[in-house]
C-alpha cells in the first residue's frame, strides 16, 4: 500500500509502499501516476529520467535546476543505499534554508517528491548504489546550478567524502543567496 507523508519542508513529499514481494521475490515500482490522489497538487508530467551509479562515501551534492527550467524531481534507490540531503532554497518559503535528511534503500524502497527551489544531494552509504531520477523538465546546462556541499551547516558524517571537482567548486550557501537566478 502506497502512502505519502508530509515533511517538515513544504511541498516535500515522502513516497512510501514502492516495493511487492511475494514468493517469486520482489517488484519495484518507483513511480505511477496512480499513487498520488487528484487532491495532491503536485507535477506528474516527467520530461527525463536518469541512474546514476555511485561508489560508498560519494557524495552528490547540492544540486538543482533554476530559472525557466526549473523542476521537481522524484528521485529513489533501485540499488543500495544513500543518506538523502534536501535544502530548501527557496526565498519565500517559511522553512528557508532548513534541511532534511533521510535514508533512501532498495530494501525500504521508498521515494522523494522534491519541489522546485529545494537543492538535493546524498552520501552513498553502499558500493555500487544506483540512483534512479525523474525531473518535470530537460536538463538545460545554464540552468543547472548548485550549493558546495558543506556551507550549510549539514554535517555529512565522513571523514573522507569522495566528491566531483564541479562540486567542490560550487558556491557556498552564503554566496547563492545572491546568485541572480534566486531572486
Amino acid at each position: 500500500m502506497i502512502r505519502i507523508k508530509e515533511t517538515a519542508i513544504e511541498s516535500l513529499l515522502i513516497i512510501e509502499g514502492l516495493k511487492f514481494k511475494d514468493n517469486r521475490g520482489s517488484l519495484i515500482k518507483p513511480f505511477s501516476q496512480l499513487f498520488f490522489p487528484e487532491n495532491h497538487t503536485i507535477n506528474l508530467n516527467f520530461k527525463e529520467v536518469w541512474f546514476t551509479q555511485s561508489h560508498k562515501d560519494v557524495i552528490r551534492a547540492m544540486h538543482l535546476q533554476m530559472g525557466p527550467n526549473a523542476c521537481e524531481k522524484l528521485v529513489s534507490v533501485i540499488q543500495g543505499a544513500v543518506l538523502d540531503v534536501v535544502l530548501d532554497i527557496r526565498k519565500t518559503s517559511k522553512t528557508y534554508g532548513q534541511w532534511f535528511e533521510t535514508e533512501l534503500t532498495e530494501d525500504e524502497s521508498r521515494a522523494l517528491y522534491i519541489p522546485r527551489g529545494c537543492a538535493h544531494g546524498y552520501k552513498v552509504l553502499r558500493e555500487n548504489t544506483l540512483t534512479l531520477y525523474m525531473a518535470t523538465d530537460v536538463n538545460v546546462p545554464q540552468y543547472d546550478v548548485g550549493i558546495r556541499w558543506d556551507s550549510f551547516g549539514y554535517d555529512w558524517k565522513t571523514d573522507k567524502p569522495v566528491i566531483s571537482q564541479r562540486d567542490i567548486e560550487l558556491p557556498s550557501f552564503g554566496e547563492f543567496e545572491n546568485n541572480p537566478l534566486n531572486r
